[in-house]
């Protein structure tokens, strides 16, 4: 507890602890425009907190996200990361919304092409997030396990500061 004080000791440096534990899976960018610091000084505080271990940096496809160590969301990492992403939250909202989908009417709800669609589809199926089943010549996705998905969307709800989340959130908390 004496090193998470010492090395929060600096204003800068505890905004940037408390906006990474607020939004856990925050790339670099995110982080500089939540917390309105210069690049080279959110760099160097960013490394300062990784040496005390108070953070974590995490290499996902092309950015590295954050995650504040005590927070043990070592199941949820993957996950969160895939939520930060736009086209796939509303993805997994759409299909959270809906029983079963096929990629067409898919890409057809999120307005994306079926191809992009098909990409993200094959992330979630790799990670287990979604199931697809088989129906005559058409494929079926649908969410593997809508409750804990949903539980983590509605906890995290703030961090993603995305109004179709909100919208989602506040359905699902009343059900």
């Amino acid at each position: 507890m004496e090193d998470l004080e010492e090395a929060l000791v600096l204003d800068s440096r505890r905004k940037i602890y408390k906006t990474i534990e607020a939004s856990p899976g925050l790339h670099f960018r995110e982080i500089q425009r939540r917390t309105d610091m210069a690049i080279g000084s959110l760099q160097y505080h960013l490394e300062q907190l990784e040496k005390k271990k108070l953070i974590r940096a995490q290499k996902e496809t092309k950015f590295i996200r954050y995650y504040a160590v005590r927070q043990n969301l070592i199941a949820d990492k993957k996950l969160i990361s895939l939520l930060r992403q736009d086209s796939v939250r509303k993805i997994v909202i759409f299909l959270l919304e809906n029983k079963a989908v096929n990629n067409q009417k898919l890409s057809k709800a999120i307005n994306l092409s079926p191809s992009t669609t098909s990409w993200h589809m094959d992330k979630l199926l790799s990670e287990g997030l979604v199931e697809k089943r088989k129906r005559g010549r058409k494929t079926f996705f649908k969410i593997s396990n809508p409750a804990e998905l949903a539980s983590i969307l509605v906890s995290h709800k703030k961090s993603f500061l995305d109004e179709l989340v909100d919208n989602f959130a506040d359905v699902w908390e009343e059900i």
